[in-house]
């Protein structure tokens, strides 16, 4: 069943258009209905017959801007590096930490403890913070698996977060992103063995973007 019409007004627009700035609309109004922008612009222009039998709604001087792109983001990983933060504030250097166990590595083991379901899991509290700040296309970078199995499950839980929540994730395969313990010092072998046959699958699935 359709939604009524909405109408917002006192509000101000940062529309983005022209050449330069923001494109700001002071006194503002936008007309939606069922998901759909009807007028976005100045609330004197608006036209009539868009608001009969529309509900009304004062923002109260608040802005509007397009829905925002976080175009790199990392949010689908398991555990959490809140240590390696204390660590760096003391002094650490990266090199140091690693040698602790912290770095990709730990990421790395946290995130291959979970299967799609807790990496969605794990991700949903980040992904509704940036949800809640105003983006509505979010990219999702893989990189913490270093496995085929792992870099998969997490493009997985890339992809599953677009059909529970309001958003549009891209995804960026990144089996790159450093070389795992077990490749030490044969960096092309992890090329060859995992980074590309693993790109093969991802492709074939429809799980990347780029």
């Amino acid at each position: 069943m359709p939604k009524p019409v909405q109408i917002l007004t006192n509000a101000a627009l940062a529309t983005l258009a022209g050449t330069s700035g923001l494109g700001i609309v002071p006194d503002g109004a936008i007309d939606h209905e069922d998901g759909k922008i009807l007028y976005a612009g100045p609330k004197a222009d608006l036209p009539q017959h868009l608001t009969q039998g529309a509900k009304i709604h004062d923002l109260e001087g608040r802005w509007i801007t397009p829905g925002l792109i976080d175009c790199h983001t990392h949010i689908v990983h398991g555990g959490n590096r809140a240590r390696e933060f204390e660590m760096r504030l003391a002094g650490a250097s990266y090199e140091e930490i690693a040698r602790a166990g912290g770095g990709i590595v730990s990421s790395v083991n946290a995130t291959n403890a979970l299967d799609v379901k807790g990496l969605v899991r794990a991700a949903l509290p980040r992904l509704d913070t940036l949800l809640a700040e105003g983006v509505t296309t979010i990219e999702i970078k893989s990189g913490y698996g270093l496995s085929i199995e792992g870099e998969l499950n997490m493009l997985r839980a890339a992809r599953a977060l677009e059909k529970i929540r309001p958003v549009r994730v891209v995804t960026t395969y990144l089996a790159a992103h450093a070389t795992p313990v077990d490749y030490k010092g044969r960096n092309g072998n992890y090329i060859t063995d995992v980074v590309l046959p693993g790109m093969d699958r991802a492709h074939a699935q429809g799980l990347i973007d780029a």
